[in-house]
C-alpha cells in the first residue's frame, strides 16, 4: 500500500511538472510577438493578418488557446503543425525518437560503467590522491552545464584536434561527444 501511495504521489507531481512546463513553453511563444504577423510574409496586409489570426485562433485569450492546445494533445494526440517545418509535430517526434533514445542509452551506459569503475577505484584508494582526483572529476561532471561541456568538447576535440565530427548522425563516432556531454553529470 505504501508503494502505491508513493507512486501515486510521484505521478501527481510529474503531472504538475508537465502542466507547469507546458504552460511556460506556451507562454514563451508569445514573447516573440504576434504569431500571425511572424508566420505571414512581411508584405502581408493588416486584413490578411487579421483573417489569419482569426482562422488560427490567435485572437482568442491565451487561456482559451492553451486549453484548446492541451485538449488536442490529450484527446487526439495532435501536437499541432511545426511552424518551422510545416509538418505535424508528432511526425517529427517519431522521426527523431530513435536517435534520441540511442543517445540516451549510450550516455547512460558509459556514465554508469565509468562511474562504477572510478567509484570503486576511489573507494579502494580512499583519502589519497586518486580519491581526490576521482571526486574532482565527479564534481566537475555535475558542476559544468551539459550545453557548456558540449560546446567545449566541440571546440577542442572537433575543431582544434579534428578527432571527431562536430555533428551528424549515423555512425558511432557521431555519438561520442554528445554522449560524453550528457553522461558526465550522471557519472
Amino acid at each position: 500500500m505504501r508503494l502505491a501511495a508513493f507512486l501515486a504521489h510521484r505521478l501527481a507531481l510529474a503531472l504538475v511538472v508537465l502542466v507547469g512546463v507546458s504552460l511556460v513553453v506556451f507562454l514563451c511563444l508569445f514573447l516573440t510577438g504576434d504569431p500571425a504577423a511572424l508566420m505571414l510574409p512581411p508584405d502581408a496586409t493588416r486584413d490578411e493578418i487579421q483573417r489569419f489570426r482569426a482562422a488560427m485562433g490567435f485572437d482568442d485569450p491565451w487561456v482559451v488557446q492553451y486549453l484548446r492546445w492541451i485538449g488536442r494533445i490529450v484527446l487526439d494526440g495532435d501536437f499541432g503543425t511545426s511552424l518551422r517545418f510545416g509538418r505535424p509535430v508528432g511526425e517529427l517526434i517519431r522521426e527523431r525518437l530513435p536517435a534520441t533514445a540511442l543517445l540516451a542509452v549510450v550516455a547512460l551506459a558509459w556514465s554508469t560503467a565509468v562511474g562504477f569503475v572510478l567509484g570503486t577505484i576511489a573507494a579502494v584508494r580512499r583519502g589519497g590522491f586518486v580519491d581526490f582526483l576521482v571526486r574532482a572529476i565527479a564534481l566537475s561532471g555535475q558542476a559544468i552545464p551539459v550545453f557548456w561541456l558540449g560546446l567545449l568538447l566541440i571546440l577542442f576535440v572537433s575543431l582544434r584536434l579534428r578527432w571527431l565530427p562536430t555533428g551528424g548522425y549515423g555512425e558511432a563516432r557521431h555519438l561520442v561527444l554528445p554522449a560524453i556531454a550528457l553522461g558526465a553529470y550522471y557519472m
